[in-house]
């Protein structure tokens, strides 16, 4: 955890300095939408493999692989900027690398904190992480902020770099959790096998499917923000850092105090539906935003319940799964909820470029609040309880 409070802190640097490098390119919001299209398309293409692979072979051997690569991309991103070398297709080719490798890093680490906390700590350790993802997506935007007003873009990706290597040493550190011995089987199949268990899972099924609908149309908005922050708020690379950083702080306050409420309700897809309406309507709002205070209000109270549902749905998919199957689970999640990603991204930066940034923020925050809606007046899924206890986490996130 302490390799990953540092590593996270300086990938939310190199996010946001990447966003913005884009933007100071190409001042398309097309071109936002193509990085984020390759960032997240390996989570489709590589979702049938990643998830064996890592139950498969050594997880501490495969995070170590993924991190080095990481932290050469990034150090490659930071020289070419440096030298002034810098042009778009770089970074799109860049982006996609990236994101072929964290497909495989996100899976596996999600397993291998699970082995590490054991059984009947996986909820604990998920919530743990997730705090600290939201802790560093507090700092990290505004730092880079700060440091791109002052310095430049490249020291984010810099400091990005030379925050995995410090995560490397970490990682060498934990003792082996050992090889997992599986049927030589093909991949596909096994895939298959992880598909077969979901689908059997009719809670898990339904509250996967609201955590798509928050990330098709939710997580889309997201890659708009420095264009937002510029032609909307007249702002800098500081009002980006800020918008993100409240983005970052809602949905910390919204897994350590608002999720053990949520966890009580004996209906998961009600209370993660309203979760989902909740960030909805917050992204109407923001749309509406002319002032940076307005305009950090919105995405905190927006990711307030955006936090809870992604958070909530992770949980569920490694609890309700055999150790031998969950980083198979994982990627089938990813590859559900991450591979409708691309495709929203490309049609939103797309869009907004045609019709508007507002308007688009608009027309996702309305249908997110849509079809979350329909879904839930569906009887059959309104009354779907959980068939597993889910205890509250707040004083173990906090003790």
């Amino acid at each position: 955890m302490t390799g990953q409070l540092v590593n996270l802190l300086g990938d939310w640097m190199q996010q946001t300095a990447q966003a913005w490098v884009v933007w100071e390119i190409t001042h398309k919001a097309t071109a936002l939408g193509i990085v984020a299209f390759l960032s997240q398309i390996p989570f489709f293409i590589f979702g049938p493999w990643v998830g064996v692979f890592a139950d498969r072979y050594d997880k501490k051997r495969i995070l170590l692989i993924t991190q080095i690569l990481a932290m050469i991309f990034a150090f490659i991103m930071a020289f070419l900027i440096q030298t002034n070398q810098l042009m778009v297709w770089h970074v799109y080719i860049l982006a996609f690398l990236l994101g072929t490798v964290t497909a495989f890093n996100v899976t596996t680490e999600q397993a291998f904190i699970s082995e590490l906390a054991g059984p009947g700590n996986i909820k604990k350790a998920i919530a743990l992480n997730n705090s600290l993802n939201q802790l560093t997506r507090l700092a990290g935007p505004a730092i880079a902020g700060w440091l791109i007003a002052t310095t430049g873009t490249a020291i984010s990706f810099w400091c990005n770099g030379i925050s995995i290597l410090f995560s490397v040493i970490c990682i060498v550190m934990i003792p082996s959790t050992g090889r997992n011995k599986e049927k030589a089987e093909s991949g596909l199949k096994q895939f298959r096998e992880g598909l077969n268990f979901l689908h059997n899972q009719k809670l898990l099924r339904l509250i996967i499917l609201f955590a798509a609908i928050q990330t098709f149309f939710g997580m889309s908005i997201v890659q708009l923000l420095p264009a937002f922050s510029t032609m909307v708020l007249k702002g800098t690379a500081k009002t980006l850092g800020a918008i993100i950083g409240a983005a970052g702080a809602g949905s910390l306050v919204g897994i350590v105090f608002v999720l053990p409420f949520v966890q009580r309700i004996k209906r998961p897809c009600l209370a993660v539906g309203g979760a989902v309406i909740w960030a909805g309507f917050w992204y109407i709002l923001f749309s509406f935003a002319t002032t940076q205070g307005i305009a950090m209000l919105c995405q905190f109270m927006a990711s307030l319940g955006a936090s809870n549902v992604l958070t909530l749905s992770i949980g569920l998919a490694q609890e309700l799964t055999p150790a031998n199957l969950r980083a198979r689970i994982v990627s089938a999640f990813m590859m559900i909820i991450f591979g409708l990603q691309p495709i929203a991204s490309f049609l939103v930066g797309k869009s907004a470029d045609l019709f508007g940034i507002s308007r688009m923020m608009w027309i996702n925050g309305s249908l997110m609040i849509l079809f979350t809606g329909l879904l839930l007046v569906i009887p059959r899924l309104y009354n779907i309880k959980s068939s597993i206890k889910i205890p509250v986490i707040r004083n173990q996130i906090i003790g």
